[in-house]
């Protein structure tokens, strides 16, 4: 049964902090499996990521657009009842009507594997800092390896997703470090000044991350038309929705005008990307 409401304790550190941990999220079978995937596509995929790629990506190993790689990356995602009723709480929209209230609302905007190696420096995710208590972008890493002072560990201000302003290097001095096992779930408000210590081994230090978002927020990608029809058939009706299939742009007026779109939409989405 899906859990509704997520525990209080989580939802206080992230109003609290700006970020909370769940510990065991995922077992060690579900996180070899997803190591085996990722080793196996950053084989696949070398060398044909395109020039443009944004400065705190450079030189780590990155692997896009998981939910067009596998099927598993995406159960993954949804895995965690718990995880999920933590963005339902902070992401959704209640004027949505459209779709039940006790379903998401919310988008994928990027989902992606990543294996730091130097030190990131201190940075935002919402692209600008604002005051309130809506979050409207959050990020959920799934811990594949390790996370400690000799592999590095992402490190996060407490709290300064309430600072209205954004990060500077200096900022560095206050955070903290955050450190995880595999299978651990770290969700963090996008507002939040992080970034991640030096990994000082020779082995990789890979973590899932998905970006959500409010249902207007725009993707990364254009998920929808790029997701593949085998991945999109073994989805739910509230899944396609988290991949942004109830809040595609009509092309003009004469196909639709309403931004909001319900389940019952879903039948024709896919098809109409192909006209």
């Amino acid at each position: 049964m899906k859990q509704n409401t997520p525990p209080d304790n989580l939802i206080d550190d992230l109003q609290r902090d700006g970020y909370c941990r769940i510990p065991g999220a995922y077992s060690s079978a579900e996180v070899g499996m997803a190591l085996d995937r990722v080793e196996a596509w950053q084989k696949q995929m070398e060398g044909r990521l395109a020039a443009s790629v944004p400065y705190l990506n450079r030189g780590h190993p990155m692997i896009y657009n998981l939910q067009n790689k596998d099927i598993f990356f995406l159960k993954m995602l949804f895995a965690s009842e718990t995880g999920q009723a933590v963005l339902r709480h902070c992401l959704n929209d209640v004027w949505y009507k459209q779709i039940p209230s006790d379903k998401a609302n919310y988008i994928l905007r990027s989902y992606l594997a990543r294996s730091s190696t130097t030190a990131l420096p201190m940075h935002i995710d919402s692209f600008v800092p604002f005051l309130g208590d809506y979050p409207v972008i959050m990020q959920y890493a799934i811990v594949l390896e390790p996370m400690n002072e000799e592999t590095g560990s992402t490190v996060i201000v407490p709290g300064s997703h309430k600072a209205g302003r954004y990060v500077t290097q200096e900022d560095r001095a206050r955070a903290q470090a955050v450190e995880a096992d595999p299978g651990d779930l770290l969700i963090w408000d996008s507002r939040i000044w992080h970034g991640t210590t030096e990994n000082k081994t020779n082995h990789t230090r890979w973590v899932l991350i998905a970006t959500f978002c409010r249902w207007w927020i725009k993707q990364a990608f254009q998920i929808p038309e790029a997701l593949p029809e085998e991945i999109f058939n073994q989805l739910t009706d509230e899944q396609k929705s988290i991949m942004g299939f109830c809040s595609i742009p009509y092309r003009d007026e004469t196909h639709g005008i309403d931004m909001k779109r319900g389940f019952d939409d879903l039948t024709l989405s896919k098809s109409r990307l192909a006209r």
